[in-house]
């Protein structure tokens, strides 16, 4: 017998599909790897800025802690099953805790992203992330207590979109590692890639999905109108 969850996922066009578990096991793939770094164990941190974790457990840990708890919940809640009425109940739980996730991440991260390895142009890639991490999870949480569900999933695909920065911050560092790039320029300039085309992917896609009449410009509707 198909459950919801199976006639949800058959009714998603392949591209869709593929997205969603791709997404699904990059998210999967980083919580597992990222685990290690709550056991504060030097030994396991990135070589560059092993002295400032050392050095500032509490953030890192609750950084790290915060991400992972985002990273693990977020790809659940956009499966449409989760909003049914048999799981609504689930979904409002799961999207409250990867809120918490996201604050705590978010506020560790805004830190720690005043001693991030790279320089300035780092450090402003970094903070600029976290403060928008924040902006769209607060947008987000504005617009479901305003019943505003459309709007409310448009903020958290984009909130999502800076969640998934840190699966991306590690593809573009494996790139561009391949082609020899030395890496204090290289992770100062995934400071910003890391997220930025991912926030982009996010607006096309939304402006594709949107009903054809709220994509009119306000000068094409008043002409329209008045015709």
């Amino acid at each position: 017998m198909n459950t919801d969850s199976t006639l949800t996922l058959k009714k998603w066009s392949g591209p869709k599909k593929f997205g969603w578990f791709t997404m699904l096991f990059l998210s999967f793939a980083l919580f597992v790897l990222s685990g290690s770094y709550l056991s504060l164990n030097p030994d396991v941190f990135f070589e560059r800025q092993k002295a400032v974790y050392v050095a500032h457990p509490a953030a890192i840990w609750l950084h790290v802690a915060g991400s992972m708890l985002a990273m693990i919940i977020g790809p659940v809640l956009f499966l449409p099953v989760t909003r049914k009425a048999r799981w609504l109940g689930l979904h409002r739980w799961m999207g409250r805790f990867y809120l918490l996730g996201v604050v705590i991440g978010a506020c560790a991260g805004l830190y720690l992203s005043q001693l991030a390895h790279g320089g300035l142009i780092a450090r402003l890639g970094f903070n600029t992330l976290g403060w928008l991490w924040l902006f769209t999870a607060a947008m987000a949480y504005v617009h479901i207590r305003n019943k505003n569900i459309p709007l409310h999933r448009e903020w958290m695909k984009r909130n999502f979109a800076m969640t998934f920065g840190a699966v991306t911050l590690r593809l573009w560092l494996g790139v561009f590692g391949m082609f020899d790039l030395e890496f204090t320029r290289a992770y100062a300039i995934v400071a910003w890639l890391s997220w930025i085309p991912n926030l982009l992917i996010i607006e096309w896609t939304l402006h594709q999905t949107r009903p054809a009449t709220t994509r009119l410009q306000p000068s094409t509707l008043t002409a329209r109108d008045s015709a």
